[in-house]
């Protein structure tokens, strides 16, 4: 059982890397998967495997602030509508419930709040901002390991399956400033609480402990959106007027190690790579070249700590970005349009959680 409680400490420091999970869909000026939303899963939280028949409470936060333009692959500021980058700043704020049946069966509910702003130049030649805020899409989700935990107590397979609804507002009003003047038009979907469609969310994690104060870890999740397009138009005027936005799926994956830095404090570290992304096309639902859907890859160096203490565990991680790839979607290649977005230099995450 050595084994066992000392991968308790080092799973901990998984769970850093496995924090922002299935982040939501982006939009005109905005390309990032930049709505963190659900499952919050912060892999063993503090622990290889949760007790059968017990509750745990986390309040999980990300920050994002986005402030550079690509074009492709390149960092383009100056080509940015009105020459300088949008600026986004993105707080969400997450509370996720979990309880366990039995040693390999859970389930989950999750609920985001957010609170976003979008500063850019607009056609009227000034700088705007817009605000939205509000409740997000909520998420149940059920998880089971493949393998007995008793009998796979230095490494397991992990999978999951839930559905989300689309409880958040996607078309919280705001203006649009067009050159004659603004127009009422809701807020940059970007920062919109909800994405406006129901969604399947699918995961899978693994874990190997390799010595008795090092493990690896990898992690998957996908949103797969049946719902092609929300029904709000790009803009009140331009090209895009009369092209809806999308409600895009969404994955990311994960990969790294953590090792047991101070055992007898529960303090442990991690190093990991990450990939966000927004597929060129969708799985179910089709609209990939009827609406505007911002495709994108950003690639990730994730350092994390955690620490544990008793019922407690903390968890920091702040993916910091390697490279981004704007992608062009079916309807920028059939329009032979340019791919531009915004991306964050990097993002911070934080967490808490309790055994009840």
């Amino acid at each position: 059982m050595r084994s066992f409680r000392v991968y308790r400490d080092v799973a901990a420091t998984v769970g850093t890397l496995t924090l922002g999970l299935t982040p939501g869909s982006a939009s005109a000026q905005g390309c990032e998967p930049i709505r963190f939303v659900v499952p919050v899963n912060l892999g063993a939280e503090g622990e290889a495997y949760q007790p059968s028949r017990e509750w745990r409470a986390t309040i999980a936060y990300r920050r994002l602030m986005s402030n550079q333009w690509f074009i492709g692959n390149e960092q383009s500021d100056s080509l940015a509508p009105g020459g300088s980058a949008p600026v986004f700043k993105i707080h969400t704020a997450i509370v996720d419930l979990s309880y366990q049946f039995s040693d390999r069966f859970r389930t989950r509910v999750s609920l985001p709040y957010s609170s976003g702003s979008l500063t850019r130049m607009w056609p009227d030649g000034q700088q705007h901002t817009q605000n939205a805020s509000g409740i997000g899409d909520i998420s149940v989700q059920g998880e089971a390991w493949l393998f007995a935990p008793r009998s796979h107590e230095r490494g397991n397979i992990g999978f999951g399956l839930g559905i989300k609804a689309p409880t958040g507002n996607h078309k919280t009003p705001s203006q649009f400033y067009t050159a004659s003047g603004p127009v009422d038009f809701p807020a940059d979907q970007t920062i919109q609480p909800g994405d406006g469609g129901w969604a399947i969310l699918t995961q899978v994690q693994a874990f190997q402990l390799l010595t008795e104060r090092a493990s690896v870890y990898a992690f998957g999740s996908y949103m797969v959106n049946p719902k092609a397009e929300t029904g709000i138009k790009g803009a009140p005027s331009g090209n895009n007027s009369t092209v809806s936005w999308s409600v895009p799926d969404v994955y990311s994956l994960r990969a790294g190690a953590a090792f047991n830095l101070l055992p007898n404090q529960g303090l442990s570290v991690s190093l990991g790579a990450r990939l966000d992304g927004i597929p060129v096309n969708d799985l179910i639902g089709g609209g990939d070249e009827t609406t505007i859907k911002r495709t994108s890859r950003i690639y990730f160096a994730e350092p994390g700590l955690s620490y544990t203490r008793g019922r407690d565990n903390f968890t920091l991680s702040v993916p910091w970005q390697l490279k981004v790839n704007r992608l062009r979607n079916k309807l920028e290649e059939k329009n032979n349009s340019v791919a531009g977005g915004g991306f964050a230099k990097y993002l911070v995450f934080l967490s808490y959680s309790r055994r009840l």
